[in-house]
């Protein structure tokens, strides 16, 4: 798993601001950046109904307690298709249900019979010094627009 650690504030600035202005720059800095890491995770996952590149959404939590912010990236858990009918047994008859949600992390990482699709880890590879380099573009844009002129 990849991932952005910061030992010290990116931007000085927004230490200046209070703590609901703080995290709404935050929230918004961390969406803009994901976009592109989502980009690529959709156009890397293997399409069989295309349902898996759908329900790919970016979550952006915050830990209070903490000065930690995780972008969470991958697919909806409450995402859900209907494609077909079943022809036996005692649900003959009612449509199949699709959750990517459920078998996202089978066709990341394969199982004994069906080898391996990555398509989380390679995006993230290949966008973190993207996401890095957008999230402290859009902070410091954000905090120079709010913080009073001189």
């Amino acid at each position: 798993m990849s991932k952005v650690v910061w030992k010290i504030d990116p931007v000085k600035g927004a230490e200046k601001l209070e703590r609901g202005v703080r995290n709404k720059i935050m929230r918004i800095a961390m969406n803009k950046a994901s976009a592109v890491v989502k980009a690529a995770v959709v156009s890397q996952a293997p399409s069989r109904y295309g349902y898996l590149k759908k329900s790919i959404r970016i979550k952006v939590v915050h830990y209070k307690g903490k000065a930690v912010w995780v972008s969470v990236i991958g697919p909806k858990s409450d995402f859900k298709k209907a494609k077909g009918k079943r022809s036996r047994g005692p649900r003959e008859g009612e449509p199949i249900q699709h959750k990517p949600s459920n078998y996202a992390r089978l066709v990341e990482k394969g199982t004994k019979n069906a080898k391996a699709s990555p398509f989380l880890k390679p995006a993230l590879n290949q966008t973190a010094s993207k996401f890095q380099q957008l999230l402290l573009a859009s902070v410091k844009a954000q905090v120079e627009a709010l913080l009073p002129k001189k």
